[in-house]
């Protein structure tokens, strides 16, 4: 059997990835199946499964051209070194977060946040791939580093004890979900969808911030 050249397979990877996309816009990620993309590839069954075995890799192959960049890291870093005080720099997470959507979604839609929401809410299923992630991605260290300074500002009884990290960080993954999944705002164009998000975060931070700190 001749051997595939390494430039072919990366090629017939690339198709497979962007026909996985192409089905992720069009069904919610977790509905997507592997025959999905086999018939959106236009490939046989076992073309596409000698690049990827199984559903996860293709999607873990997609979050791997989604990885940590430095602009991200700087911000997320300046609003930890920064003089302010915790009810803003919680606002300005929450501004981070914003604009890091806004840019996946002019870019790649929803799908980016889908899959990371995927793994997010199963914790098992994560395990199964976590190792074959080239490194965190933007949204997942966005999220981490969020989870540590709401953690410490509970701890310090600057927020509000009587409200739970894990309940706050729900209310915003499911805000944030309805965001995305907002059925005009792929359409709209770039500005179109930088106010919108700008304004659903305003929303969400007066409300944090009443929860948290009672302002």
């Amino acid at each position: 059997m001749p051997k595939v050249k390494p430039e072919h397979a990366e090629r017939k990877k690339a198709e497979i990835i962007e026909a996985a996309k192409r089905v992720c816009s069009r069904k919610p990620v977790y509905e997507v199946a592997m025959r999905d993309i086999v018939l959106e590839s236009g490939m046989s069954q076992g073309g596409v499964y000698k690049y990827f075995a199984n559903l996860d890799e293709v999607f873990v192959a997609i979050l791997n051209q989604e990885t940590l960049t430095s602009s991200i890291k700087e911000k997320v870093d300046a609003i930890y070194q920064s003089q302010a005080e915790p009810i803003e720099k919680l606002d300005q997470f929450l501004r981070v977060i914003g604009q890091h959507i806004e840019a996946s979604i002019n870019r790649n839609g929803s799908l980016i946040y889908e899959l990371t929401s995927l793994y997010t809410k199963d914790p098992e299923r994560f395990e199964t791939v976590k190792l074959q992630l080239n490194e965190v991605s933007n949204l997942q260290y966005l999220q981490k580093s969020f989870y540590v300074f709401l953690e410490e500002q509970i701890e310090r009884g600057t927020f509000k004890k009587t409200t739970q990290k894990e309940d706050v960080l729900t209310l915003i993954e499911v805000y944030m979900t309805g965001i995305v999944h907002h059925p005009d705002l792929i359409s709209k164009p770039a500005d179109e969808v930088m106010k919108q998000i700008s304004k659903q975060i305003n929303i969400l931070s007066s409300t944090l911030q009443k929860l948290l700190a009672g302002k």
